[in-house]
């Protein structure tokens, strides 16, 4: 039998960015490949901190942690949501409490709820708070395929960071240097390369207005070599063919509004995306001066958005077989803020198990 140093292990992560935050999502399946199922709860290697200096526990402003956030919109569907006392480990993962782990040790004297199934709890308390110790802003990396090389590329670029962290004066890197570092670490790879499907989110702090501005979320998707772009809805991994068309219709998808009406009564026929910048808005210059030729962020609410997300994978889940069991979202929300901190967010939500 031929050697392959590769295995798929599935997993399907997505981000979003929008004006004031940005969300990134994962499911927890992991497979051997084929049709066995090695893990149902598997988050370590799909969802981790860019920095190590980071040290972030949930936290949920203004709301009870056991009510799921409401839709802006009327026609969204109400999905059983809760949020989850997940938590960052020293290696940078986002990791959920086991089945058989106390809660009562991990959240003190905080009342635990349990439901039917063991698997998914329900914490009833006051808010939780984030902490980052240097930076403000945490930047989140999605990886999924093989889940050595999903691993070792996580550890490979924290030790690439707490190097370079040194080296900047606030002791802490944007989300666009950590997005060009995650591009060299992939492409100085490329003739072995990590079998590695990644999209970063974060904060931009320092956005121009093209981008949203300062504040507003920051989205980028690679390729096992490190090609990548700046968009604003992004998917990689085992069903991104499915996925990325549900996310585009719901978020970037063509509506009826002023713009269509317009081009339907002088007669064009071509219906374009919203969201696509026309040819004479966009920058010329040498590269790396060049804007997207799309806008960055979308324009819905967090909430809005955690809904698409959770309805695109129930419909990626009933298709594919890879992705199943549980998604789990994490929102960074620049907007709802304690101490100047700003708000992290985790939910869970249920998906097919095959």
């Amino acid at each position: 039998q031929k050697f392959d140093p590769y295995q798929l292990n599935g997993g399907l992560v997505a981000a979003v960015a929008g004006k004031d935050y940005v969300l990134i999502a994962s499911d927890t399946r992991l497979t051997d490949g084929g049709y066995g199922i090695n893990s149902r709860r598997y988050l370590s290697g799909r969802i981790w901190s860019a920095s190590s200096s980071t040290s972030l526990s949930t936290f949920s402003p203004n709301m009870p942690t056991d009510s799921p956030p409401a839709a802006s919109s009327p026609s969204a569907t109400a999905l059983p949501w809760k949020r989850i006392p997940a938590r960052w480990e020293p290696d940078g993962s986002l990791v959920m409490p086991s089945i058989n782990e106390s809660l009562e040790n991990h959240l003190g004297s905080r009342k635990v709820i349990q439901q039917e199934d063991p698997a998914f709890a329900i914490v009833s308390s006051s808010s939780f708070v984030a902490h980052p110790t240097k930076t403000n802003m945490p930047i989140m990396i999605g990886s999924a395929g093989c889940a050595s090389d999903c691993e070792s590329l996580k550890r490979r670029l924290r030790l690439e960071l707490d190097a370079l962290e040194c080296t900047f004066p606030n002791g802490s890197m944007g989300v666009q240097s950590v997005a060009n570092l995650l591009q060299q670490i992939l492409y100085g790879r490329r003739g072995f390369p990590y079998y590695s499907f990644c999209v970063v989110a974060g904060i931009d702090q320092g956005g121009s207005h093209h981008d949203g501005g300062s504040g507003s979320g920051a989205v980028y998707v690679y390729d096992a070599i490190g090609s990548y772009e700046r968009v604003a809805v992004a998917s990689a991994g085992t069903g991104r063919e499915l996925l990325q068309p549900i996310l585009d219709r719901l978020f970037t998808g063509t509506s009826e509004n002023t713009h269509n009406r317009k081009e339907s009564e002088s007669g064009d026929a071509i219906r374009r995306d919203k969201m696509a910048v026309m040819a004479g808005d966009q920058r010329r210059g040498v590269a790396g001066s060049l804007h997207p030729p799309v806008q960055t962020t979308v324009n819905c609410s967090w909430e809005e958005a955690v809904h698409n997300v959770a309805q695109a994978y129930r419909s990626v889940a009933e298709r594919e077989i890879s992705v199943g069991d549980e998604i789990v979202i994490c929102v960074v929300n620049t907007s709802e803020t304690l101490d100047g901190l700003p708000a992290v967010d985790v939910f869970s939500y249920p998906l097919k198990k095959h």
